[in-house]
């Protein structure tokens, strides 16, 4: 019985002091080109409406809800699913044609908050370099998800991607 309870107070011990040496920042983008004038590609990420048309996480959750309000800095939109939970994303700052900042902050399942940020470059022969970056500040034991959120959000912002590409090329 002792021998058990020094391995419970090892693990105990190494789940509560492993935080300490996990990173305390999350980070993940990725990255698409598009055959489209980054005019014509940031316009369609200015308006909170088009994002609901390519945005991949309610995707398999018919129960999902979203309402956009207002345009430009400080429109947000709400969503609301039994799979993608309760939340919010608001425009918090434009660069024209290089740069959106996106605070998200998530009220169901968990409460969190973080950044988005949608990055457009132009490349030399016309088309646009779209990159979707999120970062977030992880508490002391939210250090755990940090290993493995790039994993399940990584196919999704991939997956946005794609719809956003095929949404901007067939509608330019």
């Amino acid at each position: 019985m002792k021998k058990i309870a020094k391995i419970l107070a090892v693990i105990i011990l190494i789940f509560l002091v492993l935080p300490v040496v996990l990173s305390s920042k999350f980070s993940m983008s990725r990255s698409i080109e598009i055959e489209a004038p980054v005019a014509v590609v940031f316009s369609k990420l200015t308006d909170l409406n088009e994002y609901i048309k390519w945005n991949p996480f309610p995707e398999g959750d018919p129960t999902n809800t979203a309402d956009v309000t207002g345009t430009g800095v400080g429109s947000f939109m709400a969503w609301k699913g039994e799979k993608t939970g309760e939340g919010k994303m608001t425009i918090a700052t434009i660069e024209p044609e290089q740069k959106i900042a996106i605070k998200m902050e998530f009220y169901k399942p968990m409460s969190a908050e973080g950044m988005v940020h949608w990055i457009t470059k132009a490349t030399s022969d016309g088309k646009t370099q779209m990159t979707w970056t999120f970062d977030q500040d992880l508490g002391y034991f939210n250090r755990y998800f940090g290993l493995f959120m790039d994993a399940m959000m990584g196919k999704h912002f991939e997956k946005g991607l794609s719809n956003f590409k095929a949404l901007v090329e067939t509608t330019k």
